[in-house]
């Protein structure tokens, strides 16, 4: 990976984003975007008039392009190195983006662009799908192994990186902890809750945009249909609880955050991703696989005693990066 300087464009909404890639950029030869806004609060006002999604959406307002030189500064340290940019493929649903990725291509010779797929590409506008941008990027790469045959990419896992985080004293102590969106998944959160709870677990699950009739109440659901838990926060949780709970959206197959978060912090993953039983990362000492019928080990889960997880050196951004460079 040392041939290349490498930049990464990722969304500056999802906090995660800043943790996960603090350590592989102090680099020399790494940077990250997280968004595109400038600083001045004069500028950032007409940027957010022109790159309105609203009204994008009926027409393209003109001359977003005299904002490209303001994204990214080329100032590493040896710049004859070829530079590979990294965009988060949801960012290709925007005209001005494309038109981004493409500047780039012209103005730095050599360079290489990589589309990279963080969620399942069902929940992709149809103009950030892979046939659609396929031919804007060098390769395009997803965490999902169904997505990576069906749409022809490459498949790495999800990186993550520790964080160092104070374990305040008003986190709660929980067997089982689990933060998500309520997606087309909230039927099985609740069943899953039910069976834990009925066996004696402490839970505190945080959920996102849950709808009736399913946002049911229960004593450790926190709802929420507008704001969402800081992922400093939900660190703190995982911190404090012995298992970390993975609820699939239907149709994925590929690890998720939750996964990473277990193997990082050294804590149980629960899931019920039958297909991880195949991934190079399973290790029955620390993930209990919810069988297809929702049958869960409690017992497993009660015993439990968090320990360093041996594969937790295997998914940092360097790998990914070193990954990324040996297919170009």
């Amino acid at each position: 990976m040392d041939k290349y300087n490498f930049v990464f464009f990722l969304e500056a909404f999802f906090e995660f984003n800043k943790i996960i890639y603090a350590e592989v950029a102090k680099r020399k030869n790494v940077k990250t975007i997280l968004g595109f806004y400038p600083r001045n609060r004069f500028l950032r006002i007409l940027f957010r008039l022109q790159h309105s999604k609203t009204t994008n959406k009926y027409f393209s307002l003109p001359f977003k392009s005299l904002w490209y030189n303001s994204y990214f500064k080329n100032d590493f340290g040896d710049a004859s190195k070829p530079i590979v940019f990294i965009f988060d493929a949801k960012w290709m649903q925007y005209d001005f983006m494309r038109g981004y990725a493409m500047w780039l291509r012209k103005k730095y010779k050599g360079c290489r662009l990589v589309g990279n797929y963080i969620d399942i590409v069902v929940t992709y506008p149809e103009n950030a799908k892979p046939d659609s941008i396929r031919h804007m990027f060098d390769i395009l790469v997803t965490y999902d192994k169904d997505d990576a045959d069906k749409y022809n990419m490459l498949y790495h896992p999800t990186v993550y990186s520790e964080t160092k985080i104070n374990k305040p004293n008003d986190t709660p102590m929980t067997d089982v902890f689990f933060v998500g969106g309520a997606k087309n998944r909230m039927k099985t959160i609740l069943e899953t809750y039910d069976i834990l709870e009925k066996a004696g677990l402490t839970c505190y699950f945080y959920v996102m945009d849950a709808k009736p009739p399913y946002k049911q109440e229960r004593r450790g659901i926190h709802y929420s249909d507008d704001v969402w838990l800081s992922y400093e926060k939900c660190v703190q949780f995982v911190q404090h609880s012995k298992c970390v709970l993975e609820i699939m959206q239907k149709g994925a197959k590929g690890e998720t955050l939750r996964t990473w978060e277990a193997i990082t912090y050294g804590r149980m993953l629960l899931t019920n991703n039958l297909s991880i039983v195949e991934s190079k990362f399973y290790n029955p000492d620390y993930i209990s696989v919810i069988s297809e019928n929702g049958n869960i080990d409690v017992e497993k889960i009660r015993n439990f005693e968090c320990k360093p997880n041996p594969f937790k050196d295997q998914i940092t951004p360097e790998k990914f990066l070193k990954y990324i460079a040996e297919k170009l």
